[in-house]
């Protein structure tokens, strides 16, 4: 998505709802899609353990208000895709706005919770700098069966791609609080809107390299899944 943004592209898939139709429209769409449910399942279960957990990754019984925080936003923003990923699956017809959903968010309770939100986002950006930077990001992947090479050029994906997160997530707390206090009719529905106001204001060069960063995370994530250090204790 971040790459279409940067293209300017035209008629392309334009949110994470978009992704998730075109995946489950492909043959065999329906086992992918129940494949990423279950590991959304797992991982939305891991954001809400580490919030209340005290150990956390570096291996202090001393977790950080922020980074709960952070971790406790996301488990809700991946509860939300995750229902997406089940209404897909069983064929649930999306209405649209609803009168009551549209009385809600342009009440004062729809606007504390876009706040709520903009504050949590924030947090998350602020935790995502934060672990590019800190040896925390050595303590989550465990070198066991990789060579010193693998291990050094694993990091350095995940070093720049958790802190072109932290660039999205904070730009999208923007773009959530600029809407809770202009239009909240403007509310974004999905990374999009953090990325399309990134290439129109940054421009197209520096959202490509938004794009090559998140990228760079997403394959972080699939190269390290195995030597993943999750702390359950």
């Amino acid at each position: 998505m971040a790459f279409i943004t940067a293209c300017n592209l035209t008629h392309a898939l334009r949110n994470e709802k978009e992704v998730i139709e075109w995946i489950y429209g492909l043959s065999f769409g329906w086992f992918l899609l129940l494949a990423i449910i279950i590991g959304l399942v797992g991982y939305t279960f891991s954001r809400f353990y580490l919030t209340f957990n005290n150990e956390d990754y570096d291996g202090s019984n001393d977790k950080p208000f922020f980074r709960r925080a952070a971790y406790l936003i996301n488990g809700i923003g991946y509860c939300l895709l995750l229902f997406t990923c089940i209404t897909i699956l069983l064929g649930a017809q999306d209405k649209g706005d609803s009168e009551f959903k549209i009385m809600v968010l342009n009440s004062i309770y729809g606007k504390i919770a876009a706040y709520i939100i903009a504050i949590g986002l924030a947090a998350s950006a602020i935790n995502e700098w934060w672990i590019s930077f800190s040896v925390m990001m050595d303590k989550m992947t465990l070198d066991d069966d990789l060579s010193p090479f693998q291990y050094k050029y694993l990091m350095l994906l995940g070093r720049v791609g958790r802190f072109s997160r932290g660039i999205v997530f904070g730009i999208f707390a923007y773009v959530f609080a600029r809407s809770a206090y202009y239009d909240m009719d403007n509310l974004p529905k999905g990374a999009d809107a953090a990325f399309a106001f990134i290439s129109a204001e940054y421009g197209a060069v520096f959202m490509g390299l938004v794009a090559f960063g998140v990228m760079c995370y997403g394959l972080f994530l699939i190269l390290s899944g195995k030597h993943r250090n999750i702390p359950i204790e």
